[in-house]
């Protein structure tokens, strides 16, 4: 029982870190960081929900650092495992939420057309966006606005779009992966 509280804790732990890495602004190291977080996770009782958390955390970070395509190509492997899970209030949000990122990645990518798809889709599915960001940038791309980088990010911080933030970290918790762990090898 021990051994598994901490195998439990050491995921949590590494991505702790990788939190603390991105907030600092180094989201290659928060990266390495969630990546072998994810990886701790599979295979594990309820691995799902933390593989689901800790991809948000790799997404926020991935589209702060303005990979936009990655971002997009990691929704749809999120929606892919989220595909034949029964419909509950829990997988709705996380489907909801992807879309809206999907969104917010089209919108910096200056594609308002395909943002506007999966603003559509949410309203679809909840009856209208019910996520502040979602509903006004639904409002600006209807209204035919040239939303800039700036104003998007304000209204991300604005919202609070993002979930990695200086108050949801334990830094008591945080554990430091060895260089080596994650790294690109070197040729």
């Amino acid at each position: 029982m021990e051994k598994d509280k901490n195998k439990y804790l050491l995921h949590l732990g590494i991505a702790e870190k990788g939190k603390m890495f991105a907030l600092q602004g180094n989201h290659k190291e928060a990266l390495r960081h969630y990546k072998e977080a994810i990886k701790m996770t599979q295979g594990q009782e309820k691995g799902d929900i933390f593989f689901q958390l800790y991809m948000q955390y790799t997404l926020e970070s991935l589209e702060l650092m303005g990979a936009y395509d990655e971002v997009l190509s990691y929704c749809e492997t999120l929606l892919s495992f989220l595909e034949g899970k029964d419909d509950n209030e829990i997988i709705i949000k996380y489907k909801v939420e992807t879309w809206q990122r999907m969104a917010i990645q089209y919108i910096y990518k200056k594609d308002n057309e395909s943002a506007k798809e999966y603003l559509m889709l949410i309203k679809k599915e909840t009856g209208a966006p019910k996520l502040p960001v979602a509903e006004r940038v639904l409002d600006w791309i209807n209204r035919r606005y040239n939303i800039t980088k700036k104003q998007l990010t304000d209204l991300q911080k604005e919202h609070k779009y993002f979930i990695v933030t200086k108050e949801n970290i334990n830094e008591e918790l945080a554990i430091e992966l060895p260089q080596a762990i994650g790294a690109t090898p070197r040729i």
